[in-house]
């Protein structure tokens, strides 16, 4: 039962969702897909926009729940029976007074399942892009597909049923499941900053947001540039920050996937040692998840010093050259204890129960930092509270 009342409610929003979109029908739509940097390009791609176009994103929401939501104007903090039902009444109104004005809107498409409401078609029935984007396949959401190549299939029915497809074609995954013939390729771009240190893994996302430009008619240059001047990075997202006793940490906290959590430790092996890699659980794997995470350890014996995992699954799959903990806390004991002068610590992991962003909290040189964290509004520091307590209390019993 609650899984149609939810199904119904989604619809009911969906439907709220494309009235609003008619308020601005000659905006241009351009869809992002893929396993691993739909965010980060996004970002890029409202880089390279933004002197020209007025441009809205979906910032960060990418679920059909997340983008009707974000069409709205609706922002919520947790995901409680009360804040639902506040969202039930508040959407009517919003379709009177929000008359938001855009010229491009960008949305972030993830899927979890190949079934309704967590598949691409559901996701592609409140919005329908002009431009997709498709970045890559690797075994995320793996609990409710097959193979990859079901993964694959779902994903590209976004180029597929767009006017212009923009896709990487060096995935063998993403060229063999593209069918639309009006094919733009990502050709990676090298892109340095002064304020960011960012691994190999963006130089997709550059390229893409650079073809994006291009069907907007603006040009590779002035593209690059833009990127230069207004990429910002979203909090847990390789952002590098200072440490106690003179360490760098690159945070990237937010989430773990087998593909980002590799590049990840690839841009950690170009720093001086000692290098620490500190890696959670990825989640959402399925039957993937042994063999991603026995490789991911292979990976980590290669390119970092030490090694410190989080979560039952790196418990499980990690070998013995990896210092195992079941929560961050515990972690976080253990770093303290081994940490010398100068490291480099890389912070990857999913999020559920992992919260890899807490054990950064407590080595930053500046507490203050903490602001740059990411999960640190009251819902969530709540919740991550009542999980420590929770964990801390079923171990005294």
């Amino acid at each position: 039962m609650k899984k149609y009342l939810s199904l119904i409610f989604l619809k009911y929003l969906r439907l709220l969702a494309k009235i609003q979109l008619t308020k601005n029908s000659t905006a241009t739509i351009i869809g992002v897909t893929g396993s691993a940097g739909k965010t980060s390009t996004i970002l890029a791609c409202q880089a390279t926009l933004k002197p020209k176009f007025t441009v809205k994103t979906t910032a960060g929401a990418n679920s059909e729940s997340g983008i009707p939501l974000n069409i709205l104007g609706i922002k919520i903090d947790n995901f409680s029976l009360l804040t639902w039902l506040k969202v039930f009444f508040l959407a009517h109104l919003k379709l009177l007074i929000n008359w938001e004005k855009y010229d491009v809107y960008l949305v972030e498409m993830g899927i979890d399942a190949p079934f309704e409401p967590k598949n691409m078609d559901f996701l592609l029935s409140i919005v329908k892009p002009q431009i997709g984007v498709f970045l890559n396949v690797t075994p995320v959401h793996m609990e409710n597909f097959s193979s990859l190549d079901d993964i694959a299939k779902e994903k590209s029915k976004l180029v597929n049923s767009s006017s212009v497809a923009i896709v990487n074609q060096t995935d063998p995954l993403v060229s063999k499941y593209t069918t639309n013939k009006n094919i733009i390729p990502i050709t990676p771009v090298d892109i340095k900053f002064q304020k960011y240190l960012l691994p190999d893994i963006y130089q997709t996302s550059f390229g893409a947001a650079i073809a994006v430009a291009k069907t907007l008619k603006i040009g590779r240059k002035e593209a690059i540039k833009n990127i230069k001047k207004y990429f910002r990075l979203s909090p847990g997202r390789s952002s590098i920050l200072k440490g106690v006793r003179q360490s760098t940490i690159i945070d990237s906290s937010y989430n773990s996937s087998p593909l980002a959590t590799t590049e990840m430790l690839k841009f950690l092996s170009t720093f001086p040692s000692p290098k620490i890699a500190v890696l959670g659980d990825m989640r959402e794997l399925g039957t993937a998840s042994q063999k991603s995470h026995q490789n991911l350890y292979q990976s980590a014996i290669k390119y970092a010093d030490t090694i410190i995992s989080v979560g039952p699954e790196t418990q499980k799959y990690f070998g013995n050259k990896a210092n195992k903990f079941s929560n961050w806390w515990t972690a976080t004991e253990y770093l303290k204890k081994i940490l010398s002068d100068s490291a480099t610590i890389l912070v990857k992991g999913s999020q559920n129960t992992i919260y890899l962003e807490e054990l950064i909290k407590e080595i930053l040189k500046n507490p203050s930092d903490s602001k740059h964290l990411c999960r640190q509004s009251p819902y969530w520091l709540k919740v991550k509270n009542h999980f420590r307590n929770s964990a801390t209390a079923s171990l005294r019993t």
